[in-house]
C-alpha cells in the first residue's frame, strides 16, 4: 500500500493499517501534525514504514515490477512529475477527493481517502501487470 499522508491523529489511524496484511509506505501529509507520535506509533505496525527523503522532501520514488512511481502529498508536485515524462504513475493526496487523468503516459492519480470525513473513502487497486487502476470504494 502506497499511502499518500494525512493519517491524522496516529492512534486510530495506525490502528486501522494494523489490519493490512501487505506492505505500507506513507508519506507526510499536511494533516499529520503528531508527527512524533505517528513515529512512535508507526513502529508498533510491523509492515509501516514512514517515508522521510532524505533531500528534504516529501516524495517517494520507487521501481515496481517494472512501474515508475512517484508519489507526493501536494497535486502541483505530482502534477510536475508526471508532465515530466519519467514516470508510468504519479500518486498524490491533499484534496481527499479521487481524481484519475493520463498526463501524456503517466497516469496522474489521487485515490481519495482511507478514512473518509465529509467525502466517500476509497482506494486504488494499480494491477502493475496491465497497468490498470480500479478504484475500490471504502
Amino acid at each position: 500500500m502506497l499511502h499518500t499522508g494525512d493519517l491524522g491523529a496516529p492512534g486510530h489511524s495506525v490502528d486501522i493499517l494494523q489490519n493490512f496484511t501487505g506492505q505500507i509506505k506513507m508519506i507526510l501529509g499536511n494533516n499529520d501534525h503528531e508527527i512524533v507520535g505517528l513515529v512512535r506509533k508507526s513502529y508498533s505496525v510491523e509492515n509501516f514504514e514512514l517515508i522521510k527523503s532524505v533531500q528534504g522532501g516529501d516524495s517517494y520514488e520507487e521501481v515496481v515490477n517494472g512501474i515508475k512511481i512517484f508519489m507526493h502529498h501536494y497535486p502541483r508536485i505530482a502534477e510536475l512529475a508526471a508532465a515530466s515524462g519519467q514516470f508510468d504513475l504519479c500518486i498524490y493526496g491533499h484534496t481527499h477527493m479521487y481524481h484519475q487523468e493520463m498526463v501524456g503516459n503517466t497516469l496522474l492519480v489521487n485515490p481519495s481517502s482511507i478514512i473518509p470525513s465529509k467525502e466517500s473513502g476509497s482506494m486504488i487497486i494499480f494491477d502493475t501487470t496491465t497497468r490498470l487502476p480500479e478504484q475500490v470504494m471504502l
